[in-house]
C-alpha cells in the first residue's frame, strides 16, 4: 500500500509542472489573435514554415525585408508559426519574406492577402538538404 501511495505522489509531483502550463503552451503555440493586433504598428505579417511534407519546422528563421528598410528576423515556434509587424508606412507588396534553417533550403513562399485585410499571411516551405 505504501508503495502505491509513493508512486501516486511521484506521478502527481511530475504532472504538476505540466498542469501549471497554459493549454496553448502545451500545444506549442500561443494565444495569438491577428485581429487584435494594433493597426498603429502596421499590418501583422504571420504564417507557417513547414517542410515539403507539411510538417511544421520549429525554430526556423523568417526574414521580413522591406524595400529600402531594415530587415526584421523572427523565429518560428514549435508549430512553425511566426508573426511580426513592420512600420505602418511600408506597403505589404514592398516586403519580401524568406525563411531558412540549418539543414534545409527554401522551396517556396506563398502569400495570401485579402483585398481589404490589414494582415498579411505568408507561408514558407523548406526542403531538407
Amino acid at each position: 500500500m505504501t508503495v502505491h501511495i509513493r508512486a501516486l505522489a511521484l506521478i502527481a509531483a511530475l504532472a504538476l509542472p505540466v498542469s501549471a502550463l497554459p493549454m496553448a503552451a502545451l500545444a506549442g503555440g500561443d494565444d495569438y489573435d491577428a485581429a487584435s493586433d494594433s493597426e498603429g504598428r502596421g499590418p501583422a505579417y504571420f504564417g507557417f514554415v513547414r517542410d515539403h511534407r507539411g510538417v511544421p519546422v520549429s525554430d526556423a528563421r523568417v526574414v521580413l525585408q522591406p524595400k529600402g528598410g531594415e530587415a526584421v528576423e523572427i523565429k518560428t515556434n514549435t508549430l512553425g508559426l511566426y508573426r511580426s509587424h513592420i512600420n505602418k508606412d511600408v506597403k505589404p507588396d514592398d516586403v519580401a519574406v524568406s525563411c531558412d534553417k540549418s539543414g534545409y533550403q527554401q522551396a517556396g513562399v506563398q502569400r495570401r492577402q485579402q483585398a481589404n485585410a490589414a494582415n498579411v499571411e505568408t507561408n514558407c516551405t523548406l526542403r531538407r538538404l
